[in-house]
């Protein structure tokens, strides 16, 4: 994969991000929750990860996308804590 082809993932993902997080935020706030039991955003455990919701199929597409495109290129994400602390953030199951 080349540049052109990460900057394309990576400016889809933020479009996809943006309309999410913050255009579509009145509706994300009442369907954040409609996951599978022990499901997470990014693992919604749905059949349809778009059924009544486009944006959110949309921005995990583009996720995914970016994910294998940065995968390409070695790269792998940068969290802003310890893997440790994460772990931890997840709070009680």
């Amino acid at each position: 994969m080349n540049e052109a082809n990460i900057s394309n993932a990576l400016t889809e993902f933020v479009g996809a991000f943006e309309v999410v997080f913050r255009h579509d935020w009145e509706y994300t706030k009442i369907m954040v929750g409609d996951e599978a039991t022990g499901a997470t955003f990014l693992e919604s455990g749905l059949d349809d990860e778009s059924e009544d919701w486009g944006a959110r199929g949309a921005l995990l597409e583009k996720y995914r996308a970016l994910v294998v495109a940065m995968q390409s290129q070695g790269l792998e994400p940068k969290f802003p804590f310890p893997q440790a602390q994460l772990q931890s953030l997840k709070g009680p199951a």
